[in-house]
């Protein structure tokens, strides 16, 4: 019933211990009950006072048969007794069976797991706390600790079942400890790709604000967030840079302890969704991400949903050699130096190394090509909106066809500049890929609030891909292809 040999701090369940043990005591007492009422007979026989007075061998006969035809009575109604309990045990054993499967299935089949946002593992079930002593409550499913309920060591009954809301429990992570929400939730994970001051960050602070703001509330969505710790995050850092338009680089670790590779994670609830969504967005420094500096293996690719690759135009040598000279100095400070092909193939490495996927394999995780930075002119003129209309009116198409010519152009852009390795290893590595065009910040970094253009797209076409639930609700953007 796929429970662990480790012993809880829990009560067994009556039907697999102390139900057996009441069958040994009571076979035991049976046995020291016949063995008495053996021998009273047998010295009743001996001193004549049986239904007959024997002497000698009848004597003899008449002891022998008592012992056997009592040993018999004996098994008869053990072996009944033990029948009987033993299938009662077994249908008892074949329910808890059927509700530890029902339970399973239904974590398989709304792919809900738990993604640890610190060590990336993943689990089906967590180690739960009992609210009322703190004791640590692994495998918390049906089995031999109880049906629908296990009754901790100080006596408080835990829900061990999906539909007694186990996920309501405090939980953490079972290999490093980490305090966990939403355990009960469908994970959505998208990790953030892309090297030093390529724009991640900013990408993931106007993704989440506009989502967190815009995007929810306009199609019935409730947010809440994971924990404080996210909560305190999102208002005073992620919304202050959106609020004021600056951006922040995301740190190298130091504390080998900590974790490269952060997740900024929120709930999604809709009363046309079950579960909840939980996404998690993880964001790592781009010199530890190509450095292989990691302090933890980034286990969470094999569960991705999608990856957002982004990419720094200014960090092609062609394009920045053409600066227009109006860009300011704010921005000239965050150009990417880090070449784009390098970034890549130490994303594919990682991806081996963590899925043991061949080098010659097309992955099925849809990945998001996200050419930042578009409001720069140099860049706009090959891919902006401009360019994009004039295509659409050229060959006859409507807007639903936008995103398709916006992943034509894209692609032509980084062709013409030197980039076709890149784009032919795209294609050969992932059999679904997208190009987008995105400008987090909307304009210069510190000139206000962020007006950000193309954040929302790459996620709404991953969620898209992978999720019914989620494109049920959220399908504001035609993907359509040519």
């Amino acid at each position: 019933m796929g429970m662990k040999k480790k012993a809880q701090p829990a009560k067994v369940s009556y039907f697999f211990g102390p139900g057996w043990n009441d069958l040994k005591t009571f076979i035991k007492k049976f046995w020291e009950f016949t063995q008495e009422d053996i021998k009273k007979r047998a010295e009743k026989v001996e001193k004549g006072k049986g239904v007959m007075s024997l002497s000698g061998a009848a004597s003899l006969l008449s002891c022998f048969s008592l012992i056997l035809f009592g040993s018999l009575f004996f098994l008869a109604i053990a072996f009944t007794v033990s029948l009987v309990l033993g299938l009662i045990f077994l249908l008892v054993y074949l329910l808890f069976f059927l509700l530890w499967l029902s339970d399973r299935i239904h974590l398989i089949r709304n792919k809900i797991f738990v993604a640890c946002p610190s060590c990336k593992s993943k689990y089906f079930i967590p180690t739960y706390i009992c609210p009322s002593c703190g004791a640590r409550h692994s495998d918390l499913t049906p089995g031999k600790y109880g049906a629908f309920f296990r009754t901790c060591q100080c006596g408080k009954k835990l829900p061990a079942h999906f539909l007694l809301r186990r996920d309501r429990l405090e939980a953490e992570c079972p290999n490093c400890g980490h305090s966990l929400s939403g355990t009960g939730n469908r994970p959505l994970c998208v990790p953030i790709i892309g090297g030093r001051s390529s724009g991640k960050t900013a990408f993931i602070t106007a993704f989440s604000c506009e989502f967190i703001e815009r995007v929810a509330p306009r199609n019935g969505m409730e947010i809440q967030h994971y924990n404080k710790e996210n909560h305190d995050f999102y208002e005073k850092v992620l919304r202050s840079h959106y609020l004021h338009g600056t951006s922040m680089q995301s740190k190298e670790a130091t504390d080998i302890k900590a974790a490269s590779s952060v997740a900024f994670s929120f709930m999604v609830h809709h009363k046309k969704m079950k579960p909840d969504r939980l996404i998690q967005i993880y964001d790592i420094a781009g010199e530890t991400f190509v450095n292989n500096t990691e302090n933890e293996l980034q286990l969470h690719y094999t569960y991705s949903e999608g990856i957002v690759f982004v990419l720094d135009p200014l960090s092609i040598p062609s394009i920045r050699n053409r600066l227009d000279e109006g860009i300011s100095e704010v921005d000239k400070s965050s150009v990417g130096t880090l070449d784009v092909d390098l970034v890549l193939d130490s994303f594919l490495n990682k991806l081996r190394q963590i899925t043991g996927h061949a080098s010659g394999d097309a992955l099925d995780i849809p990945i998001a090509v996200v050419i930042s930075k578009a409001d720069i002119r140099t860049v706009d003129e090959f891919i902006g909106d401009e360019k994009i209309s004039a295509y659409l009116s050229q060959n006859g198409l409507d807007m639903n066809k936008y995103t398709a010519v916006e992943d034509r152009l894209c692609r032509e852009f980084l062709t013409e500049n030197g980039m076709a390795h890149f784009v032919n290893a795209i294609d050969m590595k992932f059999k679904n890929n997208r190009y987008f065009k995105c400008s987090a910040i909307g304009h210069s970094r510190e000139r206000g609030r962020y007006n950000p253009k193309g954040v929302l797209e790459p996620m709404e076409w991953i969620f898209q891909m992978t999720d019914n639930g989620m494109k049920s609700i959220w399908n504001e953007t035609k993907f359509d292809d040519f």
